[in-house]
């Protein structure tokens, strides 16, 4: 089959003006495609969604809107459908539907290829699944890394989430591993500019565990509270290094004990998030030669 003149024009003239990748983040597809996604989403806003109780403090059906785009950690994907979606734990700790969804962007950790997922039996038990995640539809995957500098953290090659327990990292602190760490840095890896925290809540207590249902029992509850610490000083040092390379994360949990970033009402963000997209929709006119628009 021949190829368009057009195409292979406006192919030549792109790669012409193609510039150098600002980050070497290289991710893959389940058959090992290396691929580049920096910058895709460049300039736009995303909202984060976390696990905090105070997510069920806010309607979500906002996030449903034209020119908005979340991602979502864990289990919140239980809450709303989000639009991009990561974990660093076992695979088998998320719900299996979020997993089956080809909705939804994961972009997961590639140790995570050939691990199988879980499924609820009627009864509430659980049971291995027979598929595993490089089989699931919209699967990406990248390197991560357990070595945390502050002030390299959005300029390294692969994607941060902690520290290992065995070394201390840039601030001397050592262990203390988060999927919100490898969050953010995938959405700045995406060209996100402006992230808004949601179910940030830093807090966990017996009665205030997570916006979904789950248990932990109170050695759990204590682990994350100080994870928590840990976590407010790392963004502590990392808050002069964000704005170094414009990127702006604004909390919009309710009562967030993180008080790092600067803090907006929902409604508020969700109107910012949502303003290019916002203007009234007329279709007439649209098909229409140019000529007859001048």
């Amino acid at each position: 089959m021949r190829e368009n003149s057009g195409d292979i024009a406006a192919l030549q003239a792109g790669l012409k003006q193609r510039r150098p990748a600002r980050s070497g983040v290289r991710l893959y597809t389940a058959d090992f495609d290396s691929m580049s996604l920096c910058d895709f989403y460049r300039g736009r806003s995303a909202f984060l969604m976390l696990s905090g109780p105070s997510l069920n403090q806010i309607d979500l059906s906002q996030l449903n809107r034209r020119g908005i785009v979340t991602m979502a950690v864990n289990n919140a994907w239980s809450l709303h459908r989000p639009t991009l979606w990561t974990c660093v734990d076992d695979p088998g700790r998320f719900i299996d539907t979020g997993w089956k969804d080809p909705g939804i962007l994961k972009i997961v950790p590639v140790s995570h290829f050939d691990k199988r997922l879980r499924v609820q039996n009627p009864d509430g038990s659980f049971r291995a699944s027979a598929f595993k995640v490089r089989q699931m539809p919209g699967v990406l995957f990248y390197r991560r890394s357990d070595h945390f500098d502050h002030s390299r953290f959005l300029k390294s090659d692969t994607i941060n989430w902690g520290q290992d327990g065995e070394h201390t990292d840039s601030l001397g602190i050592k262990g203390k591993r988060s999927v919100m760490l490898a969050a953010l840095h995938l959405l700045h890896y995406l060209g996100f500019r402006t992230v808004y925290l949601l179910g940030c809540d830093f807090k966990m207590a017996g009665d205030r565990k997570y916006a979904f249902s789950e248990e932990r029992t109170r050695e759990a509850i204590r682990h994350n509270n100080i994870l928590y610490e840990s976590l407010q000083k790392r963004f502590e040092a990392l808050k002069p290094h964000f704005d170094l390379h414009g990127f702006k994360v604004i909390n919009c949990s309710p009562a967030s004990e993180l008080g790092v970033f600067e803090r907006m009402e929902f409604a508020d963000a969700v109107a910012a998030a949502g303003a290019e997209c916002a203007k009234a929709v007329d279709t007439a006119g649209w098909y229409r030669a140019k000529e007859e628009n001048k």
